[in-house]
Protein backbone atom coordinates (compact mmCIF):
# COMPACT_ATOMS: atom_id res chain seq x y z
CA UNK A 1 0.00 0.00 0.00
CA UNK A 2 1.14 3.31 -1.07
CA UNK A 3 -0.75 6.95 -0.61
CA UNK A 4 0.55 10.16 -1.88
CA UNK A 5 -1.05 12.94 -0.75
CA UNK A 6 -0.54 15.23 -4.09
CA UNK A 7 -2.54 18.25 -2.81
CA UNK A 8 -3.60 19.31 0.68
CA UNK A 9 -4.98 23.16 0.59
CA UNK A 10 -7.22 22.33 3.59
CA UNK A 11 -6.44 24.96 6.63
CA UNK A 12 -3.23 24.28 8.72
CA UNK A 13 -4.88 23.67 11.78
CA UNK A 14 -7.50 20.78 10.34
CA UNK A 15 -5.12 19.23 7.74
CA UNK A 16 -3.20 16.66 9.82
CA UNK A 17 -6.90 15.52 10.92
CA UNK A 18 -8.39 15.52 7.24
CA UNK A 19 -4.90 13.38 5.93
CA UNK A 20 -5.24 11.10 8.83
CA UNK A 21 -8.80 10.88 8.21
CA UNK A 22 -8.01 9.68 4.90
CA UNK A 23 -4.94 7.21 5.34
CA UNK A 24 -7.04 5.69 8.29
CA UNK A 25 -10.21 5.20 5.55
CA UNK A 26 -8.04 3.51 2.84
CA UNK A 27 -6.34 1.22 5.93
CA UNK A 28 -4.07 -1.46 4.18
CA UNK A 29 -5.83 -1.40 1.04
CA UNK A 30 -3.06 -2.81 -1.76
CA UNK A 31 -2.13 -0.72 -4.53
CA UNK A 32 -1.14 2.73 -4.90
CA UNK A 33 -3.78 5.69 -3.81
CA UNK A 34 -3.38 9.30 -4.89
CA UNK A 35 -5.16 12.34 -2.97
CA UNK A 36 -5.74 15.49 -3.87
CA UNK A 37 -8.07 17.90 -1.36
CA UNK A 38 -8.36 21.33 -2.92
CA UNK A 39 -10.20 24.66 -1.18
CA UNK A 40 -12.70 26.82 -2.68
CA UNK A 41 -12.84 29.06 -0.17
CA UNK A 42 -15.67 31.39 -2.17
CA UNK A 43 -18.02 27.91 -1.83
CA UNK A 44 -16.85 27.78 1.51
CA UNK A 45 -16.05 23.95 0.54
CA UNK A 46 -13.59 21.32 -0.05
CA UNK A 47 -13.27 18.96 -2.68
CA UNK A 48 -11.59 15.70 -2.24
CA UNK A 49 -10.58 12.84 -4.91
CA UNK A 50 -9.14 9.64 -4.13
CA UNK A 51 -7.74 7.32 -7.28
CA UNK A 52 -6.72 3.94 -6.48
CA UNK A 53 -5.72 0.72 -7.86
CA UNK A 54 -8.29 -1.20 -10.50
CA UNK A 55 -9.37 2.36 -12.14
CA UNK A 56 -10.76 3.42 -8.53
CA UNK A 57 -12.20 7.22 -8.47
CA UNK A 58 -13.93 8.93 -6.18
CA UNK A 59 -14.48 12.42 -5.38
CA UNK A 60 -17.15 14.52 -3.16
CA UNK A 61 -17.37 18.30 -2.18
CA UNK A 62 -17.42 18.71 1.58
CA UNK A 63 -19.52 22.75 2.37
CA UNK A 64 -20.36 24.22 5.28
CA UNK A 65 -20.11 21.78 8.40
CA UNK A 66 -19.50 18.70 6.31
CA UNK A 67 -16.02 20.33 6.07
CA UNK A 68 -15.17 17.99 9.28
CA UNK A 69 -12.31 15.28 9.49
CA UNK A 70 -14.51 13.11 10.83
CA UNK A 71 -17.32 13.24 7.88
CA UNK A 72 -14.69 13.35 5.27
CA UNK A 73 -12.92 10.03 6.80
CA UNK A 74 -16.48 8.26 7.06
CA UNK A 75 -17.39 8.98 3.68
CA UNK A 76 -14.02 7.87 2.52
CA UNK A 77 -14.17 4.83 4.23
CA UNK A 78 -17.65 4.04 2.66
CA UNK A 79 -16.33 4.16 -0.69
CA UNK A 80 -13.35 2.01 -0.13
CA UNK A 81 -15.61 0.00 1.53
CA UNK A 82 -18.08 -0.51 -1.33
CA UNK A 83 -14.99 -0.84 -4.29
CA UNK A 84 -13.96 -4.20 -2.11
CA UNK A 85 -17.47 -5.33 -1.51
Amino acid sequence: MSIQIVRNEVPPDTRTAVTRGIFSAIGDSAGLWRVEITAEEKANAWDVEIQGPNEFHWSRRFSGEDRDPDVIREAARSAVFDRAA
